[in-house]
This record gives structure tokens, sequence and C-alpha cells, in this order.
């Protein structure tokens, strides 16, 4: 592997989306992520055993088992070895202990009870690697009233206040239908494992980091909730407007659900969406001069700008107001999404291999270093697929033991037997 972080070493039990996002992107940053799975209850990404193949994969002669082929699973798990262990049994514990000293990293998203289960809480890994950070992922962090409440992104966004924001005036408030508080809750991990590990070459010494997903998504919306602190005024819905400019909203164009999204940040903006769209007479209407105005009137201006934007083809259209300076952007699917050009450019979606699921396009790393360049994009690994070439490696564990251990139904490949 080749990055910033190339020499470091996860031993992660990360899953789904917040945990494995966080710790693909520290293998996108060059980083040997070792994931350890259960065999007997499969990662919820992988989808159940007995799911049918999907649709899409039917026709592809690789593609023989539904958990290695989930497309959820492999878009959050680049650059990842993977390695299974029951650790509710001594000797699977027992080999993870061992693993323990070749980690400098370790991350997990189980509630908190979880790893004091196991008897591997963190006072348990440093006396093993006093060096080692853990960095747990869970909905409401370590120690609270909700610490054993689970959580996921369809709920954080409420109890974050995420979801108080999202919707329009006139209705309830919404989710976004993205899990977006994994993602989030995701990056602020790999940012707070990055400072560790700063302040272990600096210091010498590991750490905990417990990360709360409410908290972190509570930061998304930071500006509101100090609102509420400081005046104890809630903020209300607004669709797709802004507080203070107009128009800043999504408009539809010619065509079945075509859509741009476009934005006026000030008056000379406005005045060059007026002579773009041919309609001096917008710039002359007292309700659409002034931006004050023109957010008094915004029903009025949405539903003028709307007749307009109606009768052009979408991507005509961006051309033609990108030419005249205007902020403006095609609402994309996420299939055009895949397909951007200048994400390919940038190496941000990259077509990727997999050894049964085939070639499919996937989401890389948006980072880029000029003295460290990460370059590497490997697919998601077969459940197992790695085990008895980690063990080998690092404990120099011989092929006869790994048997054993597949013998006893503490590794391998697939479901139980």
């Amino acid at each position: 592997m080749n990055g910033p972080l190339a020499g470091i070493r996860g031993i992660v039990l990360t899953q789904a989306w917040a945990g494995a996002f966080c710790t693909e992107m520290l293998g996108l940053l060059g980083a040997d992520i070792v994931q350890v799975e259960v065999r007997k209850r499969p990662d919820s990404w992988r989808g159940d055993y007995h799911a049918p193949m999907a649709k899409m994969l039917q026709g592809i002669p690789t593609a023989e088992h539904p958990w290695n082929c989930n497309a959820l699973y492999n878009s959050v798990n680049l650059n990842k070895r993977c390695i299974t262990l029951d650790l509710q049994t001594p000797e699977g514990l027992d080999v993870f202990k061992r693993l323990l000293p070749f980690a400098d990293v370790v991350a997990e998203n189980f509630s908190p009870r979880v790893l004091g289960n196991l008897g591997l809480g963190y006072d348990v890994m440093k006396a093993i690697n006093p060096r080692v950070i853990l960095c747990s992922l869970s909905a409401y962090g370590r120690g609270g009233p909700w610490e054993n409440v689970p959580g996921i992104g369809g709920t954080i966004e409420p109890t974050s206040g995420m979801s108080a924001l999202l919707g329009y005036p006139d209705g309830p408030p919404m989710n976004s239908g993205q899990m977006y508080p994994d993602a989030v809750a995701g990056l602020h991990a790999l940012s707070a494992i990055l400072t560790a590990l700063h302040h272990r070459n600096r210091s010498g010494h590991g750490q905990y980091i417990d990360l709360s997903m409410q908290e972190a998504n509570l930061v998304q919306i930071g500006d509101a909730a100090l609102e509420y602190q400081l005046t104890g005024s809630v903020r209300g819905r607004m669709g797709n407007r802004h507080h203070t400019f107009a128009p800043h909203g999504i408009f539809r164009c010619a065509g079945d659900d075509r859509w741009v999204a476009l934005a006026c940040e000030s008056d000379d903006q406005w005045g060059g969406l007026c002579v773009a769209a041919g309609h001096d007479d917008w710039r002359s209407d007292p309700r659409l001069a002034m931006n004050d105005a023109r957010k008094a009137n915004e029903d009025a201006l949405e539903a003028t700008i709307n007749v307009w934007t109606r009768e052009w083809d979408r991507d005509a259209l961006v051309a033609h107001l990108r030419n005249a300076g205007v902020t403006v952007a095609p609402v994309l699917t996420a299939q055009e999404l895949a397909a951007d050009g200048r994400l390919r450019e940038r190496g941000v979606v990259v077509e990727v291999g997999h050894d049964e699921a085939g070639r499919w396009p996937q989401v890389a790393s948006p980072l880029h270093f000029s003295r460290t360049p990460a370059t590497d994009v490997r697919p998601a690994p077969l459940l197992g697929q790695h085990t008895a070439e980690v063990l080998s490696e690092l404990l120099g564990m011989g092929r006869a033991d790994y048997e054993q251990l597949v013998a006893e139904g503490i590794s391998g490949m697939g479901p139980p037997d």
C-alpha cells in the first residue's frame, strides 16, 4: 500500500456504514486495515446468507455468494483484508489478543456494553499494547442516560435535531432518506483517529476515543443549536431555501423529473440571472428587484423562475447559466453521479473489479497528496478471505492450526456449517 498512512495497521471490528466507512477511509489513505468479522452473524451490510442474488448480478458467472456481492458492503470496505474470528470463544478471543500488538488502531461501532462483555475493554487492550488507539463509535457515547440505546443513521437524524430542520414550512420534520449521520460520524471518527496518531507520534501514548454519532451530527447543525441556546428561538423548516439569499432552490426543467439547483447570493448575481433569462422585467418588478423584497415574496419569485426553467432542457440550461456566471448545477441521479466525468477524472469515482461481483464504479478517496500519493484502490474482501494470510503473516500460524480454527467453527469462509 502507498499513501500517508502506509505502515499503519488497523485491527478493526467495524460494520454497517459509520464504522466501516471510517476504516475504509483509513485504508484508502494507505493503512493496512484488517477487518474482523464473525461467520455466524455476518455484517448487516453483507446481508442474510439466504438472501437472493441481486438482479443486476445474476448474469455474472463469478457472482456465487450474495453475502460477498452486496453493493452496500462492497461500497464501504475498499482496501481492507477480512478475517473471521468468533470472539465469544476462548480460542477466538485469544487469537484476537495475540493480534493486538500489531495494531496501531482498533475501531468498533458496537453498543458500549459489547466490548466489556467480551472482555476487550480499553484497559485490557492498553495492557497488551500501550500504544494502541481504540476508537468506539456508538449512537450516544458512553456514560450518558442513553448509553445503551441502539441507534442508526435514521434514528440519529431526529435525536440530533437534524430532522427538525429538514422538510417544508407547511410540513412535518423529515429524514434525509440517506442515513446521512453514518457518513458524518465516520468522518468525525477518521479525524479523531488521525489526531490521535499525530499525538502518539509526539508523545508515544495511545488513547481511547469515545465518539457519539448524535454529538457528531449536532455539530452539523451547530448554528441552529447555538441560535436556540442564545435566543430560545427554534429555527423553522425551509425546504431548499436559504435563510438569507433568494432565489435559492431546486427548479423543474423540461422532461420527466429533471431539475436544476440555482442560487443568487447578491443583487448583482440576480441581475446576471435576469439577463441570462432575457427577463429585464424581473429586475424592474419591485417585488423582485432587491434581495429583501425577493425574500418577502419568495413564493412568487420561485413560481416566476419555474415558469421559465420548465421550458429548458436541464443540461442546456446549466451550460447557459454557467456561461452567464450564475451559480447553478444539475440535480443528478445516482447513476449520473457515478458517471460524472469530473469525479472520474479526479479519481473519486473509480472502476473496481471484485472477485465475485465483477467490475463496478466505486467511490474512493477525494483526498490527494503531493508527497504521499494514495493511489491503490482494492475491492472489498470476501468473507474470511484473508484469515490464513493474516494469521500466518502476523502470528506465524501454520496451515494446520488455521484449519483447526475452521474445524471448530471459530474461523473460515462463508456461513457456518
